[in-house]
């Protein structure tokens, strides 16, 4: 059987490590967020939650920021993939996109390009939430800086509110990526091993992509 390699080494360790700054923020920002909670798990635990959290954003927020510089080339392709020109297949594909979520493998889907187009679609929100819980945060840690104030209330509201839509998204990502459930099922190996994809999954799912990667033969291609 035919595998193509889908991330690289590099990739899959950016990822782990902002999954595990994700996951790291959440649970502490739980702890601060709800007040039963912190008087739950009592003082000490809060300000450990509290030290965890800051460290954590940093994580979060440098890493993909240093990545830019670390990987001009590939910052830059996931620019082209997130604003491509959508043609008859990627509104086809967002068309289907109910049925290949629930119903992957079983649904005729048309062929995609590295990053398909419901993927574009749901990457942008991300970010731009992303962005807004980390300049939110910033100023949550020095609100004397920013003045205080109204600045620091609404800094506030949107972090905790950002919090709730990224979790959603969080929930959803683990549900579509993990390689456990449709439309993916079998597939994990991509993030969770060594970033193959068999030939099959990988023609079902980015069909264009994969095919431009098989005739180009080389190291990308393996047999196992």
């Amino acid at each position: 059987m035919r595998y193509i390699q889908r991330q690289s080494m590099y990739a899959r360790s950016l990822h782990w490590i902002h999954t595990i700054a994700c996951l790291s923020l959440y649970v502490t920002g739980l702890i601060l967020f709800i007040p039963s909670l912190a008087a739950a798990v009592g003082v000490t635990t809060v300000q450990g939650a509290r030290i965890i959290h800051r460290v954590m954003a940093a994580i979060f927020i440098i890493a993909p920021v240093a990545s830019v510089f670390i990987q001009p080339k590939g910052f830059v392709h996931v620019l082209k993939g997130w604003f491509f020109k959508w043609d008859d297949k990627d509104k086809e594909f967002m068309a289907k996109f109910a049925k290949y979520l629930f119903f992957g493998g079983k649904e005729h889907m048309p062929d995609q390009k590295y990053m398909k187009s419901g993927q574009a679609v749901a990457d942008i929100p991300v970010v731009l939430l992303s962005i807004a819980i980390a300049l939110s945060g910033i100023v949550l840690v020095w609100p004397d800086f920013f003045g205080g104030g109204s600045i620091v209330r609404w800094s506030l509201l949107i972090h905790d509110g950002v919090m709730v839509l990224l979790g959603v998204m969080m929930i959803a990502h683990i549900y579509i990526g993990a390689g456990i459930f449709q439309p993916y099922r079998g597939s994990g190996r991509i993030m969770f091993g060594d970033g193959k994809v068999s030939e099959a999954d990988a023609l079902y799912h980015w069909g264009t992509w994969a095919r431009e990667v098989l005739k180009a033969g080389g190291k990308d291609v393996t047999t196992e």
